[in-house]
């Protein structure tokens, strides 16, 4: 479902990391060069299958060098490192330019556009991007129908008064909302077989609108329980469902139970 015709910038955030990265690695790379041996390597090769010869050459005008003995190996390796950095450090310079342009171009935001407009005017436009409220309320806002509860299903309750089917699938709802991420619980996703599937929480990062599903397997000490779960583990990844990407697994058995803070982590490491 599109609710934008763009989704928000997360590339600057990106392009900023990669920046101070490149600044620290020049950084380490010219004090380096201060502690560089003179002049240049000159490797050489009489005839092929011989020996590698190296040759240190720090005269101008010098096109031979002096032979490097396999004892002086180390010397041959520093004058290597040497040529690369000084290649690199260029390399990196002209990066670090192009990035600082980019960022420069990135600011205003384009968000900017319409948040700054007057309220009459923003009655009158649509916008590009999204403001997060707005489009976490029109994600929120889909209509759909769970996964029909069986009579003997025992009666849980999260603090937004919806039922679940679990403790721990109420620890999981009251901390989603209490962080207020936007979720639906047993929102129905086709499979590319055709066949309809109710995971147990769709989530999303407004910042980012990456949507994810959230699966709690609570008997894992079952075998049968935990065949389904490896049944379903590769249905999700014949549909391209993966952990870490689109996916959010918490497990637990009788004796390792599932806790606040291992959702809390997940939610700030995914949905934050």
């Amino acid at each position: 479902m599109t609710l934008e015709q763009l989704p928000p910038d997360t590339l600057t955030e990106q392009i900023q990391i990669r920046r101070e990265q490149l600044k620290l690695l020049l950084a380490k790379k010219l004090r380096s060069l201060k502690s560089a041996p003179e002049g240049r390597l000159r490797v050489a090769q009489a005839h092929e299958g011989r020996k590698l010869q190296y040759y240190h050459v720090i005269t101008q005008g010098d096109t031979k060098g002096s032979y490097i003995p396999h004892a002086q190996l180390q010397l041959a390796k520093r004058l290597a490192q040497k040529q690369y950095d000084q290649n690199l450090i260029k390399l990196l310079r002209r990066q670090i330019a192009a990035l600082d342009h980019l960022l420069a171009a990135a600011v205003p935001k384009i968000p900017a556009l319409y948040e700054t407009q007057c309220r009459a005017r923003r009655l009158l436009i649509t916008p590009a991007t999204l403001p997060n409220e707005q489009y976490a309320e029109l994600w929120q806002n889909v209509q759909w129908t769970g996964h029909p509860f069986s009579p003997d299903t025992p009666d849980f309750y999260t603090s937004r008064k919806e039922r679940v089917r679990s403790k721990s699938e109420v620890i999981i709802a009251d901390t989603l909302a209490r962080h207020k991420i936007p979720y639906r619980y047993e929102y129905p996703l086709e499979l590319k077989n055709g066949s309809i599937y109710h995971p147990d929480f769709l989530c999303l990062n407004i910042r980012t609108r990456q949507e994810y599903i959230w699966e709690h397997f609570g008997l894992m000490d079952n075998p049968d329980y935990a065949n389904r779960t490896a049944s379903k583990l590769k249905a999700f990844n014949e549909n391209k469902i993966f952990p870490g990407k689109n996916l959010i697994i918490t497990m637990e058995t009788a004796e390792n139970q599932l806790s606040s803070q291992q959702v809390e982590n997940l939610i700030m490491e995914y949905l934050i």
